[in-house]
């Protein structure tokens, strides 16, 4: 670890990191109770699944863009138009427009989130994968795990509006770094991406498969905690405002603790695969605990979530080291398909919620059964992949 933090641009991309992190998740899991306070559960689903289409699409176009632009002036493009769109959707009232700054939000994040991912793979040595994105996620996490603590003391003494402008001012230290320090960081090769050729060459591989699908299961996981688990807790009685202060600051730890340890003992000792396992079953267990526990006690939620997101940290990092491992920089196109995979994930989320959208009223556990399963169901695809030691 000390001769990765030895390396100055890594560090500086790390703050950008932790940065970019608070900025996306202050609102973040308000930003679902936020909306409806506008719009019935099946239109916010809408949203949330349009927004995930149109994110993909320019995901498939960003690599042209950046290969003429220059990683750094598009990064500082996207992120001072993000600025701009956020305090926009947090001061607008009107119910046709603020969807479509939030699809513009959504959109704008995953292409900072592309830019990050290009920085850090710049750094990337295939004997510190695990090492470096496993350092990634755990600064990423950080900023995840104090953001709801901030976002509800926020929304306890302000508005959503303050919440809002609160979050793209983040971007403005992250401006600052980003010019004064990688203004000038060297362009890897970069090609034309092609998710269709992307995911046929992964489903093709049985390695590239598991890692994929661990990574599509977890994103899967946290943008059903980001739409629909405030609004499940609000409705059996626990304020938004517990969820953000006590709940989830207690809950995340895992997700900042857990990432670089888990990473090193994959590099180092065991291996991905059976780490990926432990964290799938972890997972579902804890998923289908949303199903059966109805109380209103805020310890119970706490563990509940707790034990969630070992799992999940489990399957995160596990899914990133193995990935990357089989990924070479110039590869853009499966680097691509990997990062969207929260967009991928997002948008068969927000489709389901708008096909049981009927049902979620009388059964909000609904979501969480499906879930459950589906993350039962992904372990025969972990199976029979081949572990890096």
């Amino acid at each position: 670890m000390h001769s990765i933090l030895r390396n100055k641009l890594l560090l500086v991309t790390y703050m950008l990191t932790f940065l970019f992190a608070l900025h996306y998740a202050i609102p973040v899991y308000a930003t679902s109770s936020y909306l409806h306070t506008f719009f019935n559960s099946s239109i916010v689903s809408a949203v949330y699944m349009i927004g995930s289409i149109v994110a993909l699409i320019a995901s498939i176009q960003v690599a042209r863009y950046i290969k003429k632009i220059h990683t750094y002036q598009f990064t500082f493009g996207v992120a001072l138009a993000e600025i701009v769109v956020l305090i926009l959707f947090g001061h607008t009232k009107n119910i046709y427009i603020l969807p479509i700054f939030f699809i513009i939000h959504f959109v704008l994040q995953v292409l900072l989130n592309i830019c990050l991912n290009v920085f850090i793979q710049n750094f990337t040595l295939h004997a510190k994968v695990g090492s470096v994105r496993g350092l990634f996620l755990a600064v990423f996490n950080i900023g995840i795990l104090i953001s709801p603590f901030i976002g509800g003391m926020i929304l306890k003494f302000s508005s959503f509006t303050t919440l809002y402008t609160v979050s793209a001012c983040m971007l403005i230290p992250y401006l600052f770094f980003l010019h004064k320090y990688l203004n000038h960081m060297k362009e890897p090769a970069y090609h034309q991406i092609d998710l269709f050729a992307a995911t046929k060459k992964v489903f093709n591989n049985k390695n590239l498969r598991a890692a994929f699908i661990g990574e599509l299961v977890v994103q899967s996981f946290y943008a059903v905690m980001i739409i629909y688990s405030p609004i499940y807790l609000t409705a059996i009685g626990i304020p938004l405002t517990t969820y953000l202060t006590i709940i989830l600051p207690l809950a995340l730890i895992p997700l900042v603790l857990l990432p670089y340890e888990l990473g090193h003992l994959a590099d180092t000792k065991l291996g991905e695969k059976e780490l990926l396992i432990i964290g799938l079953l972890i997972l579902t267990v804890t998923t289908f605990l949303f199903v059966i526990i109805t109380s209103v006690d805020v310890r119970i939620w706490v563990l509940v979530l707790l034990a969630s997101r070992i799992g999940a940290s489990f399957v995160e990092t596990m899914s990133f080291s193995y990935y990357f491992k089989k990924v070479e920089v110039e590869d853009p196109s499966l680097t691509a398909l990997f990062i969207n995979t929260q967009g991928i994930a997002t948008l068969l989320v927000g489709t389901t919620g708008v096909i049981i959208a009927p049902f979620l009223g009388d059964r909000p556990q609904l979501m969480f059964i499906i879930l459950g399963c589906a993350i039962l169901w992904s372990i025969s695809y972990v199976l029979p992949m081949k572990d890096t030691r």
